[in-house]
């Protein structure tokens, strides 16, 4: 009797760890996700950025050649 429970303790604590490890494994690509996702973000909103001024520049151009066109 007393060697099954051992036995049986041993066989939870196998699983619990396992499921400690497996919690890491998520945390860890949580993590990466996060990371990707920043690097993202940080170069949409500089592109964004970029077309902005594109934007800008092209209608100024397009304002100075209309005023000195007509």
């Amino acid at each position: 009797m007393h060697d099954e429970i051992l036995l049986s303790l041993g066989r939870l604590e196998g699983k619990v760890d396992a499921l400690i490890q497996l919690q890491r494994i998520q945390e860890d690509q949580i993590k990466n996700h996060e990371e990707r996702l920043r690097v993202l973000e940080q170069s949409k909103s500089f592109y964004m950025g970029v077309a902005a001024v594109i934007g800008a520049a092209v209608s100024m151009g397009f304002n100075f050649l209309n005023k000195h066109l007509t």
